[in-house]
């Protein structure tokens, strides 16, 4: 059995070692940026973090949309970037590949499954990279590697040309040190439109409560400087207030989904070629495809409440504040379970945006005492992914 996945390695995909020129002028002209390798650029074949994956598939044929207006707005595209495999990961380790080094926090994970993007971001390799998020996949590494991310609202930026993972949650996003340059980027991947500021600012306690003491405790210096901006916020609890049982019920609603979603998206290939997988990665294919269409019914009535609870909460004038990562980042090698409390945890809340299609940004926050990042969530209503810039530039101000 493979050991790489415990050396860390350069975020770039060796297999994908290529760079492209950008093919316009724009806001982002003289920028460069990585992709991650579950997104088609042309003449590459798309990796998706497994190699018999790789071997058993044809280059891209054409960009994906979000890689073509990159290149238009005149940024060069520097490499592709590892993935966990399939994305199907939280973590930051690749079995085949390694783990990419996190800049920030020496020795640790830099998160998944947008591994590669973040970790060469943070270190000054590119100004910005592409991720996706379908539970937390652009927002842990964010929070871990000390950049800005964002998870759009689902359907705001095009993901056609982009490997699925679970539809009904994939989302592509990206990754900055800059929160002017972070802004930007949006205004390239989003159809912008100017939205006024919030009217109201909103914390959800009880996913504060879910998180490590020292994350919370370093998040204070940030939340002190939203309420300077933005208002004091109102305590809330989501969790505790949509019909159902908890932040647990709403962990068993995206399991189901994600599970069987990813099932129909990799299981029947997978066991017609039975690829070499890391640790546990093949078990989450196999457990979604038992899912039955009483438990999707369920998961999809369930959903439903969720989602008009949450878009009653935020309307169009207010964001949620919730910790961007419940821990900071675990030392790369670290037991299983260390790792699986790590991703229980964070389901827990920041299944919230997914499930309910809503867009979540990262900003940087600081430091814990252990020295490692931490990063603030801030939730907006479903299409409201400009005012999150907005708030991540006046905080940067």
């Amino acid at each position: 059995m493979s050991e790489l996945y415990r050396t860390f390695v350069d975020g770039f995909c060796s297999h994908a070692n290529i760079e492209v020129t950008a093919t316009g002028e724009g806001l982002l002209s003289g920028r460069r940026f990585a992709v991650k390798d579950i997104i088609d650029v042309a003449g590459i074949t798309t990796g998706a973090g497994n190699p018999t994956w790789y071997a058993t598939h044809e280059p891209a044929e054409a960009h994906a949309p979000v890689v073509k207006m990159l290149l238009d707005a005149g940024a060069d595209m520097a490499g592709k970037a590892i993935t966990e495999e399939f994305a199907y990961g939280l973590i930051g380790e690749n079995f085949h590949y390694g783990t990419p080094v996190n800049p920030r926090a020496e020795g640790c994970v830099p998160g998944g499954s947008s591994s590669g993007s973040a970790s060469l971001v943070a270190s000054g390799t590119v100004d910005f990279a592409l991720g996706t998020d379908t539970g937390g996949s652009v927002r842990v590494p964010a929070a871990f590697c000390g950049l800005y991310g964002i998870r759009p609202s689902h359907g705001r930026v095009p993901v056609s040309g982009i490997l699925p993972l679970a539809p009904s949650l994939d989302t592509c996003g990206w990754f900055a040190r800059d929160a002017g340059l972070f802004r930007e980027v949006g205004r390239v991947l989003l159809d912008w439109s100017d939205k006024p500021a919030p009217s109201r600012v909103l914390m959800a306690e009880d996913a504060f409560e879910i998180a490590d003491a020292d994350v919370r405790t370093a998040l204070g210096e940030i939340l002190d400087r939203v309420t300077a901006v933005l208002g004091e916020p109102a305590a809330v609890r989501p969790g505790e207030s949509a019909g159902l049982d908890g932040y647990e019920a709403w962990q068993a609603v995206i399991q189901v989904f994600r599970g069987s979603e990813a099932a129909a998206s990799h299981l029947a290939w997978m066991r017609a070629t039975d690829p070499e997988m890391g640790p546990g990665f093949r078990d989450r294919f196999e457990a979604g495809g038992a899912y039955t269409a009483a438990q999707i019914a369920d998961a999809t009535a369930k959903r439903a409440m969720i989602d008009g609870h949450l878009s009653g909460l935020l309307g169009d004038d207010a964001v949620m504040l919730v910790p961007a990562a419940p821990t900071t980042a675990p030392p790369g090698g670290a037991e299983e379970s260390v790792y699986h409390s790590l991703r229980n945890r964070n389901e827990l809340y920041n299944c919230a945006a997914p499930l309910a299609r809503l867009p979540q940004i990262s900003i940087p926050a600081g430091n814990a005492a252990d020295g490692r990042p931490v990063g603030l969530g801030v939730i907006a209503g479903h299409g409201n992914d400009e005012v999150l810039l907005d708030i991540a530039s006046a905080l940067a101000a």
